[in-house]
């Protein structure tokens, strides 16, 4: 059975995609790393840098939500309908 999920874009990661939201289609074992590997095999560049190389975390220059919660681990298991939020996080002073 395929699933999709909604990948929503903001910030700097619009602009190098050139769309603000991205359905995925995903087979039945995908997990949040799956599709942040293929959103940097797709267009490169900052979207290399949203996993961190050596810890397999979210960057902390990146902010990735799923259903609304900010996410760390990219081992999180996917289900159909399910919205990742791809941005930069705000800081404020």
């Amino acid at each position: 059975m395929t699933a999709h999920v909604k990948v929503l874009l903001q910030a700097m990661f619009k602009e190098i995609a050139g769309e603000r939201e991205i359905t995925q289609e995903l087979n039945a074992d995908f997990t949040l790393k799956s599709v942040l590997d293929y959103l940097a095999y797709k267009y490169g560049k900052d979207f290399k840098e949203i996993v961190n190389s050596k810890t397999g975390l979210i960057d902390t220059n990146t902010l990735v939500m799923l259903n609304g919660q900010s996410v760390r681990k990219t081992d999180v298991p996917l289900k159909d309908g399910d919205v990742i939020m791809i941005s930069v996080p705000i800081g404020g002073g």
